[in-house]
């Protein structure tokens, strides 16, 4: 599930139409403490699974450098009242994305600073989101609407933000692809700590997982390793003897 996350409705109608099965949009209001407590009703509900993915989309302020109506992928946020620092995990996105620091109050902030953007919800959603979702699982899209003066109406951001549908679907996109990747890893054997692997070693014994379960062959894996559980050699004693169980898994699934 992707969790749509959005201060206004004018904010989520703009990104209306790309909605999908597995998205649903929450409407915070606006201030970090409608945004906070909105993503923590969320995560207590009960109803968040480990593979999915916060999505908070909405415009912002700037400095007078910055143009309106440019889009930004958030790589830092401050809260301006608690001075808490957070940096979302942009690693699955393409270096060439335009990235910014961003600084959230809890009013409008009309003395802005050069190579700042400012709003009223990002730190509230990150730090809520934190308690359950990790950095890389929490995107944060801004759309630069004003320079603290002259807040444009509501009809105004929605076509701010509609502007950029091309690049905030590719994201959606991008998240819901690793959520099902996520998902998929989470319905497989954990066989790491059974076979004593390293990461490079789970990576790759992941990757052997989702070929046995695509080709019908992971009952065989399991049964392997239900018949080592029964002799009582696994969990292995260390790497070494791990990596035999795991060469002979490969060979069951290559020969």
């Amino acid at each position: 599930m992707i969790w749509l996350i959005a201060a206004m409705k004018c904010e989520a109608e703009a990104v209306s139409d790309l909605m999908r099965d597995g998205m649903t949009c929450i409407l915070t209001g606006i201030g970090p403490d409608n945004a906070y407590y909105s993503v923590k009703k969320l995560i207590d509900s009960g109803k968040v699974s480990p593979y999915d993915k916060i999505l908070n989309i909405g415009v912002c302020g700037a400095g007078e450098d910055i143009s309106a109506g440019s889009l930004h992928f958030i790589n830092k946020i401050t809260d301006m009242r608690s001075g808490r620092e957070y940096y979302p995990d942009l690693s699955l996105f393409p270096e060439d994305i335009d990235e910014g620091h961003i600084f959230t109050s809890d009013d409008i902030v009309t003395e802005t600073k050069p190579g700042e953007l400012y709003d009223e919800e990002a730190s509230a959603v990150f730090e809520a989101g934190q308690k359950f979702f990790s950095p890389d699982s929490m995107l944060f899209i801004k759309i630069v609407s004003d320079h603290g003066k002259d807040i444009p109406a509501d009809e105004m951001m929605t076509g701010i933000i509609s502007k950029h549908k091309d690049t905030i679907k590719s994201a959606i996109e991008r998240l819901a692809a690793r959520s099902y990747e996520q998902q998929e890893i989470l319905s497989l054997p954990d066989l790491r700590g059974k076979l004593c692997l390293t990461e490079a070693m789970n990576n790759d014994m992941n990757n052997l997982l989702r070929y046995a379960k695509a080709s019908g062959k992971l009952k065989d894996v399991e049964d392997y390793i239900a018949e080592l559980e029964k002799k009582g050699v696994l969990p292995a004693g260390n790497k070494k003897e791990g990596a035999v169980y795991a060469r002979r898994i490969k060979d069951m699934l290559t020969e």
